[in-house]
């Protein structure tokens, strides 16, 4: 590899430790990142994404320009590289012509002084390199959002990047080069690593011995595919979306015995010590905690040995800013060994917004440091909600197609074992409607059709319908053998669950005395003394008193379909979240799910005593969008789904997905 002496070309790394700290009057979610600069250029690991405030008048949520966000006037030009751009272009290129002369198709640039017309650098995005070039030495301070972040590596090429690292140039000590990429020698050598020369403003060769700087970016060439994070290795369920959620508390576990048991939700971390001898013990430091009345409190829970029960452990840190030694998750990860980790989230709010994220500090015990933003709802306190603000609503209006790429899924032998690659993806499609207010709903079918009208001077207006009864009222959109017919789209990988309403299921010209429905079905095996129906004895005398947790209890207690069991489902799923770039679908935990005897449950078969009824299949989705997205009526974005009921085991597929928004009306039919 070429070196030059050129001030530019050393586009990179000047000594630029960058503290981190939270922002104490924004989100939770939100920290200030201080990067010291020295005289000249700077090449800086950029951990958090400056964006606007939620509640800004024009853009909320959206990334700040340069100017905005690079307000010192110190700071004189910003590049960074395009993902795609070449090692020779970086290398090659004589800095001293590099912000004049720039190849824009490997390099974005902003210079201060430059007419507009010159820079292409539009918005500064966390988890990224920029090449600064400051006229004095000096600090900048930037506030973002942050998230878990994954390093990303492109094969056969050097790779400018950077790593939050734990320690001080004091005590406790960074690690040198050869311990922190020890166990990933053959793919990432020290001998292949250059980093800025201060003194001498050029790109030279790391001495392998040399401390790394926390947010410091190196030139690191990779040697085929790498996922490489560190001496440790860390994933849990949400990584890909960046923070670790818990959900609502349907899922709400009791830990513990007696009076003392405390109601929680589990996740699970599972890390992996790559190192060929040293032990690591994990830690977690609550940063900055969501305010309001009550908090959302971790605590760590361990499997009891003994029994299928957990064991509370200690509650992990309750007082938010960094702290010196934080809360030990009370586990020792042996080399070259993985291990799980298990939290427990408690909701100890019943005011105030119904969903919060606390960001803490993760430290994977081998000298890495990662964000986490951990978020939990209470629907306790109101409905979960995450919709646009009225003035984007109209971006997202209307039904969108997803066509999904699964391309990872965990082992249905192995019981918590990390997600694969997939031998091959697997294409499935999604359909998704934002209504006018940005509910997003979950669809199976749709078709799109058009309103009729007696006067050929009104014109008719599109429409969307799901329930197939609708469709008589309206007109088709394409003529087929002479007939206008609607066009229909479906996803058949995600049926809609039963309608167990007790509107749903009764029949409405019941008889008393009579068995006449579902309901009436339940109410006798709830008031048979000899029925051995447990959960479901004595609680449902009158049809009044039939809920659908009732219904829902009573057709897994039955071994053969109930014979008035209705087949009635829902034509829509209502979901959490919503459509546009940053933001996060999923369902509500619970919801989309499968009966003993649904239709599409794999396991029944109507005609065989032996498949009279399948196990009930519960499912839950989410899509997180990219936060940039660059073609209107697009959105791109990475796809999650878990799977019970199915194995012993939980299933978890992920992939990428890209939606197209296929029509803007609003509502449904």
């Amino acid at each position: 590899m070429k070196t030059t002496s050129s001030p530019l070309l050393s586009l990179a790394v000047t000594s630029c430790l960058a503290f981190l700290t939270c922002a104490p009057t924004l989100s939770a979610q939100t920290a200030t990142q201080n990067i010291p600069l020295n005289a000249g250029w700077n090449s800086v690991w950029l951990e958090v994404e400056p964006v606007y405030p939620d509640d800004h008048a024009n853009t909320p949520g959206q990334t700040r320009t340069p100017a905005e966000v690079f307000t010192s006037p110190k700071v004189t030009n910003v590049i960074t590289p395009n993902p795609s751009a070449t090692t020779a272009e970086f290398f090659a290129e004589n800095p001293a012509n590099l912000p004049t002369t720039i190849n824009q198709a490997l390099w974005q640039q902003w210079i201060r002084s430059n007419p507009a017309g010159n820079n292409n650098l539009r918005m500064i995005t966390g988890n990224r390199p920029y090449l600064i070039q400051s006229s004095a030495p000096g600090t900048i301070s930037i506030t973002g959002k942050v998230r878990f972040q994954r390093p990303t590596w492109v094969a056969d090429r050097y790779n400018l990047i950077g790593f939050g690292l734990a320690g001080t140039p004091a005590s406790p000590a960074l690690p040198t080069f050869a311990e922190f990429f020890a166990p990933a020698s053959t793919t990432h050598q020290a001998s292949r690593i250059y980093r800025l020369d201060a003194a001498s403003g050029s790109w030279t060769l790391v001495n392998s011995a040399a401390t790394m700087t926390s947010n410091e970016a190196y030139w690191i060439f990779s040697s085929g595919p790498s996922d490489y994070m560190g001496p440790v290795a860390v994933d849990f369920k949400g990584a890909p979306a960046g923070k670790l959620s818990f959900g609502g508390p349907s899922d709400v576990q009791q830990v513990g015995n007696g009076v003392d048991a405390t109601p929680l939700d589990l996740e699970e971390i599972v890390f992996s010590n790559l190192s060929q001898s040293q032990p690591v013990a994990p830690t977690l430091d609550l940063i900055e905690a969501d305010p309001g009345p009550g908090n959302l409190a971790l605590h760590v829970v361990k499997p009891n040995s003994t029994n299928l029960e957990y064991t509370l452990g200690n509650r992990i840190d309750s007082s938010p800013g960094p702290t010196p030694n934080p809360a030990n998750l009370d586990e020792i990860v042996e080399s070259r060994s993985t291990k799980t980790l298990t939290l427990g989230a408690k909701r100890n709010w019943n005011s105030g917004q119904a969903g919060r994220t606390n960001l803490y500090r993760l430290q994977t015990g081998g000298k890495t440091l990662f964000w986490l933003p951990v978020s939990a709802t209470n629907t306790d306190v109101l409905s979960p909600t995450d919709l646009l603000p009225e003035s984007n609503v109209a971006k997202v209006k209307g039904l969108w197609i997803g066509e999904i790429n699964v391309n990872g899924v965990s082992s249905l032998t192995e019981d918590g074992a990390p997600i694969r690659t997939a031998a091959a993806p697997a294409p499935i499609r999604l359909l998704l409607h934002s209504d006018e207010s940005g509910t997003v709903r979950l669809l199976s079918q749709v078709t799109i059709m058009k309103t009729r009208s007696a006067d050929p001077s009104i014109r008719p207006l599109p429409v969307l319908v799901v329930d197939e009864k609708r469709i008589p009222f309206f007109e088709g959109i394409k003529e087929r053998s002479g007939k206008k017919i609607g066009i229909r789209l479906e996803s058949v990988a995600f049926d809609m669950p039963r309608d167990t309403s007790r509107s749903a299921q009764e029949d409405p010209d019941q008889q008393d005395g009579i068995l006449d429905d579902l309901i009436d079905f339940i109410v006798a095996e709830s008031t048979n003394s000899s029925s051995n129906w447990r959960d479901g004895a004595g609680l449902y005398s009158t049809r009044t008193a039939v809920t659908p947790a009732a219904i829902e209890s009573y057709l897994r207690f039955r071994s053969l379909r109930p014979p008035t069991l209705k087949e009635v489902y829902h034509s829509t799923l209502r979901c959490e979240g919503a459509l546009g770039a940053g933001k996060t679908v999923r369902t509500r935990p619970g919801t989309l799910s499968m009966d003993s005897f649904h239709r599409s449950n794999p396991f029944r078969h109507a005609f065989h005593q032996k498949h009279a009824k399948g196990p009930r299949i519960i499912r839950e989705l989410s899509i997180v969008f990219n936060p940039e997205q660059t073609v209107a009526d697009q959105l791109l974005g990475t796809f999650r789904e878990e799977i019970t009921g199915l194995t012993k085991s939980r299933i978890i597929m992920t992939g990428n997905i890209r939606m197209q928004r296929v029509s803007p009306v609003g509502t449904l039919e």
